[in-house]
Parts: C-alpha cells; structure tokens; sequence
C-alpha cells in the first residue's frame, strides 16, 4: 500500500510540473473541473468494477508492489479475458434463439451460424485489439484511500490545500490585521456595526479624493537634515534641509484598509455560523410543532362535524320509527 502511494504522489507531483497539471490550477470563483472527470464514462466504470471483482492468485503479486508497466500488462490481461467472455456469452445466445428458429428445418450448422450474425471465422474474432483504457483505472479511478489522506495531513482542491481536521484559520495565519481585539465575552452584533461604520467612513473619504483634481505629487518628503556642527568644522555654511515631492499613498490605503474591514466582518459572520445553525434548527421546530398543532386541531373539528352528523342520522332515523 506505500508503494501505491508514493508511485501516486510521484504521478500528482510530475503532473504538477508538467504544463497540463499547471494548466489545471485555477483561482477563479467558479473554476472548471478538473480534466479527470473526462474519465469517468460508463464503459470505464464498469471496466474499474472488473478489476475491483478479479481475485488475484496466491502466487501473483499484489497491485500495489507493481511498476506501472507491469500493472498495465495486468490491467489489459484481465479486461481482454472479460471481454472474450461476454462475446462467447452473447454468440451462445444467439446461437441458441437461432436453433430454437431453426429446430424444424433440415440446415447445418454454417447455414445456423450465418443467420445468427456470424460470418466465417467469427468465433476467433474475438477482438483483442480492441480500444482498451490506456490509463490505470484503479490508480485514476478508484475512490481515494481515506488513510492516505490523513496521513499526509490534507488535501488539495483546486490549488488550495485543507487540513485535516479542518480547522478555521485565525487572521493573523492569513496575514490580515486584527482590527477589533479577538474576545470570547465581545458583542458580535456590535463589533460589526463598528466595522461597518468604518467602512462607510472610509468608503466616504476615498469617494472625496476621487472628487478632486488629480495630484500626482501633493507630498512632501524631507531629507535628513544635516549635522550644522559638522558643516561648520569643515567650513562650509549651513544648507537648509532638503527633500522631494511624492505621490500620496493615501487612495491606496484606504482601499487595503477597506479590504481588511471586509474580512474581519466576514470572519467574524463565519464565528456565528453555529449560532445561527441552532437558531435555524428552534424556528424549523417551532414551525413543526406549529403545523402539528393545526392539522391536530383540524383533525378533531372534522371529528366533531362527523359526530354531529351521525348525532343527526339517528334522530332521523328515530323519528322515523
């Protein structure tokens, strides 16, 4: 089974490498699925329920400890056998309708062997070079090892990789600043209108600075001021402190300062997940409870409107006598 596993993390690492398996790492929202689904048709399947049903011999060697080679030549061995098989099933069903068409008539075998589909030398033709998976289907196709998975720790989707077990990330493991201080005893409820005032305010001034003319170089940048001791040891007059203009940082500021409020609101929405979960779950009880109380006390008005109307088919019935 190790062999297995380091012959498939040597296959996930070269198609990583390769130009195909960077092809397949995507950052998109909506990402493409990977190109392996291609794979997983109906005849591969059922080909994968194959190999999964053969029983190996006491004397073959397992799956696991072959080279790719060698478990290709397996993979094709079984899978021709199986195919020989279901063609010498199909040609003994027809062979038998045909015989049971023919029981009245005085022809021979080949004349039998014609009607039924086949021509001559049709019983050998059993197709061994016909279009076989040219990939490993229990490597590609089979459901992946769960023990693999937590041994290596994780696992990746999509490019990004998840621990296992799945752990939310804090903020600072994700390089994102803190802006309100982490407290268990905090309101959630307050700390979001707090950040979302913020981000109304900050949102504000950059729509301000949009507003006005552009300023490619609207700050001043002094030098380091000299050493007025040091000049005037060396005889030289004192010089004023330079420096230069810069562009303004202030516009981009803003927006990473209105990024990071965004994913302290969404990571601090993500803790009340669990709250709003069991809150979810009282109001579709409640609702529940609700709608039981109602078909219950419907149940019984229909059960009242029955007993009145058998109440009043026997004093019909009375009077009548």
């Amino acid at each position: 089974m190790d062999a297995e596993h380091d012959q498939q993390q040597q296959q996930q690492q070269a198609d990583a490498n390769g130009t195909a398996g960077a092809a397949q790492i995507s950052t998109s929202f909506f990402p493409p699925p990977p190109q392996v689904y291609l794979k997983y048709t109906r005849r591969n399947l059922a080909l994968l329920s194959v190999l999964q049903s053969h029983r190996l011999g006491p004397e073959e060697t397992p799956w696991e400890f072959l080279d790719p080679e060698a478990r290709m030549q397996r993979q094709t061995g079984i899978l021709r056998d199986h195919l020989r098989q279901v063609r010498a099933r199909k040609r003994r069903r027809k062979l038998e309708k045909a015989d049971d068409a023919h029981a009245h008539d005085a022809g021979g075998d080949d004349v039998k062997m014609q009607e039924a589909g086949f021509a001559d030398g049709d019983e050998e033709a059993a197709n061994d070079d016909e279009e076989l998976p040219d990939f490993d289907l229990l490597l590609e196709l089979d459901r992946p090892k769960v023990e693999w998975i937590e041994e290596d720790g994780g696992y990746t989707v999509f490019g990004q990789h998840w621990p296992i077990p799945d752990v939310t990330p804090t903020l600072e493991e994700l390089g994102i600043p803190t802006i309100l201080p982490p407290s268990t005893t905090a309101d959630r409820k307050q700390q979001l209108t707090t950040l979302l005032q913020s981000l109304l305010h900050t949102y504000r001034a950059l729509t301000s600075d949009l507003l006005r003319p552009a300023q490619p170089y609207d700050v001043w940048v002094p030098a380091a001021a000299p050493d007025p001791a040091a000049q005037e040891g060396a005889g030289q007059p004192v010089q004023p402190p330079m420096g230069f203009w810069t562009q303004s940082t202030e516009a981009k500021d803003r927006l990473q300062h209105i990024q990071n409020v965004v994913i302290n609101m969404q990571f601090l929405i993500n803790e009340l997940r669990p709250t709003q979960a069991r809150e979810t779950l009282k109001l579709m009880m409640q609702m529940q409870l609700q709608r039981r109380r109602e078909e219950t006390a419907l149940i019984r008005q229909r059960c009242e409107q029955m007993r009145e109307k058998v109440e009043s088919i026997r004093r019909m019935v009375r009077d009548g006598e």
